[in-house]
């Protein structure tokens, strides 16, 4: 049985959250190489590529978009780049793993959305509670009646560890608001 052509990954965004999903792709996944990194910060891409062995990097993600062989990107940037980026890879014909959010307004939602079905792009975003245990075990719960009808929902949830190397310059909103 012939082996499968891995599928070749471009990331754009080198930042905290990129380079997590960088070293997942490189280190964690098979069947999957990521060939280039993207970024527009001086030597960011440059950098984690050297890290996690990757021969190509970018500061334009049309660059990105058009390295030889690229069939699919991961959105790991700030969040108010996320739909123009998106917009741009799904017309490039790439799948697309966002970032969440997707965007910020549902105009911008629906904009990514529209250039992914246009395109016929796979598009998924990337909302870590999907597959979270606790969170399939309280939807089971619901719906097999076994706790009553809900009222209200609270949720508490948080990054493993700080954004950077002063935590008291963190603002306590982070996880959902961003510069």
């Amino acid at each position: 049985m012939p082996k499968n052509k891995p599928v070749n990954v471009g990331l754009v965004g080198a930042g905290r959250i990129g380079s997590f999903h960088g070293e997942t792709v490189t280190r964690r996944l098979v069947d999957a190489e990521l060939v280039a990194i993207a970024d527009p910060a001086p030597g960011a891409a440059a950098g984690l590529a050297a890290k996690l062995g990757v021969e190509s990097s970018y500061t334009d993600v049309a660059d990105l978009l058009a390295h030889p062989d690229l069939d699919a990107v991961i959105i790991a940037t700030p969040a108010r780049f996320h739909t123009n980026i998106l917009v741009q890879a799904a017309e490039a014909g790439k799948a697309i793993f966002c970032e969440k959010p997707m965007a910020l307004t549902l105009e911008d939602a629906d904009r990514a959305i529209a250039a992914a079905r246009s395109a016929g792009a796979p598009l998924q975003v990337g909302f870590n509670r999907r597959w979270d245990q606790a969170f399939s075990e309280g939807r089971t719960a619901i719906v097999g009646g076994k706790i009553g009808a809900p009222q209200l929902l609270r949720s508490l949830t948080r990054d493993p560890g700080p954004f950077g190397a002063d935590p008291a310059r963190i603002p306590p909103w982070t996880i959902f608001y961003e510069r």
